[in-house]
């Protein structure tokens, strides 16, 4: 099992869950400093806040860092040889910065993401239990020899870092099993979808705005201003509707 720990870290679900990250990280920022959005997406962060006992501005910053680090991880590439990181360092830093953001955005990711991060905590917990007999005396010693140059117990380092997407899946999992929420996933469903429809729509907007920037990147930090005025009329689009169906 241990030998197919970089396969797992490099699955499509994870990427997958990383594309709604994106989609959202815009939302969550302009959220910061904006009160634009409708009442049902205040209503969610309000919810969200009371459900973790803070404030929504602490709660979005939460989300926000969650976000980023999540996203910092996936695209992080971890080499594996003879079934071991190259660098325990980076190793664990990927873990932890998926396990921040597993725990400060579960809300925000759709049911199938929040079902394989359920799959890959078991996985993980697994293969730690594994660290625990014979497994685990090779690597210890393997690591010995790094650990006292480095003056550090890596093999310790790294069998605790198997248990941290289960410690946040854990605790997001029994948060809000602890404490009922007014509508939390449904609010949640409805961002999650208006961030990819923001998205799609910034993409279409890109390929006429080619001058202004020399990449994606580039394209995106000159082009607030149109960005900004795609997203207001989406939202008045989508109030015209409410209102249509109300």
């Amino acid at each position: 099992m241990l030998n197919e720990i970089s396969s797992e870290l490099e699955k499509e679900k994870l990427k997958e869950a990383a594309l709604d990250m994106s989609s959202i990280k815009p939302i969550l920022e302009s959220r910061l400093t904006s009160n634009s959005f409708q009442d049902e997406i205040s209503e969610f962060f309000r919810e969200v806040a009371a459900l973790k006992g803070q404030s929504v501005h602490d709660t979005l910053n939460q989300m926000v860092t969650g976000t980023q680090k999540y996203l910092e991880a996936v695209n992080t590439p971890i080499e594996f040889k003879n079934g071991l990181p190259t660098d325990i360092d980076k190793f664990v830093d990927k873990l932890e910065n998926i396990s921040i953001g597993i725990e400060a955005c579960w809300d925000l990711f759709s049911p199938e993401s929040r079902q394989f991060f359920i799959d890959i905590a078991n996985y993980f917990c697994e293969a730690a239990s594994k660290l625990q007999g014979w497994t685990g005396l090779l690597i210890k010693l393997r690591l010995f020899l790094p650990s006292i140059f480095r003056q550090e117990n890596l093999f310790k380092k790294y069998k605790d870092s198997f248990l941290l997407i289960p410690k946040a899946v854990k605790m997001a999992i029994e948060l809000r099993e602890s404490k009922r929420t007014t509508q939390l996933e449904a609010t949640a469903k409805f961002l999650l979808e208006q961030a990819r429809e923001i998205s799609k729509k910034q993409q279409y907007l890109l390929p006429y705005l080619k001058h202004l920037g020399r990449n994606t990147e580039e394209q995106i930090e000159k082009n607030q201003a149109a960005m900004a005025w795609a997203k207001a009329r989406m939202e008045e689009i989508e109030r015209k509707r409410n209102q249509r169906n109300s």
